[in-house]
Order: C-alpha cells, then structure tokens, then sequence
C-alpha cells in the first residue's frame, strides 16, 4: 500500500519550512542582498540538524508516535545547529536565533502535519 501524499512529501514539506525560516529571517535583518553564500552559510546547519534528528527518530518511516518524534526533531534538531554554527560559521553557540528557530519550525512543521491530517480526515468522512 502507498503511503500517503503527506507522508510522501513530508520531508520536502519540511525543508520549505527550513527554506522559508532562513527566507524570512534574511529579509528581515536585510541580508538577503549577500546572495547564494549567506543563505548556504545560514541554511546548511538547519538542514543537517534537523535532518540527522529527523532519521535518528526515524520521524519519515514511523506509523506512530510522530508527534513525540517531530518534537525530539525540532529541539533537537536545533541544538545540533547551534553546535554545527558555532564550530563551523562563528555564531555563538547560544543565542536568540536558537529560540527563533524552534519556535518557527516547530510550527510550521507541526502546523503542516495538523492541518494535513485534519483535511485528510474531512475528505474521508
């Protein structure tokens, strides 16, 4: 049996969500003017972070408890960022982009998930 669409997609879904908050964070500190290497610089570690948590809980493959493994994944996720910016790019291991990016990402993915699996229940019943 094929999976669902929004299984399917779901990691292309969360990856326009990765896209958007590095889109949106550098329109509003007015960076996006720096081109292809400020937003590879900014993209890269959130990527990598939430996309390593992402298959150690397996987030992609589970019928259950997706909920519990998309929240390890944004947190997560977003602690193996800020390590990976501050060994590789100079950020500051701790900072407020930190609490950005999590509140972000877990919205968005978690908004997408909630509204996906309530349109799917809709169309069924």
């Amino acid at each position: 049996m094929p999976s669902p669409p929004r299984v399917r997609f779901a990691p292309a879904i969360d990856l326009a969500c990765i896209t958007a908050f590095v889109l949106v964070g550098g329109w509003s500190h007015d960076e996006l003017h720096e081109g292809l290497a400020w937003f590879v610089r900014v993209m890269w570690p959130l990527c990598v972070g939430f996309f390593v948590l992402a298959l150690m809980t397996r987030l992609y493959s589970r019928t259950a408890g997706v909920w519990s493994a998309l929240a390890i994944t944004c947190v997560g996720g977003v602690v193996l960022t800020q390590l990976l910016r501050g060994t590789f790019t100079g950020h500051p291991y701790l900072s407020v982009f930190a609490l950005i990016a999590l509140t972000f990402l877990a919205l968005t993915t978690f908004g997408w998930r909630l509204v996906g699996g309530l349109l799917a229940r809709r169309l069924i019943s």
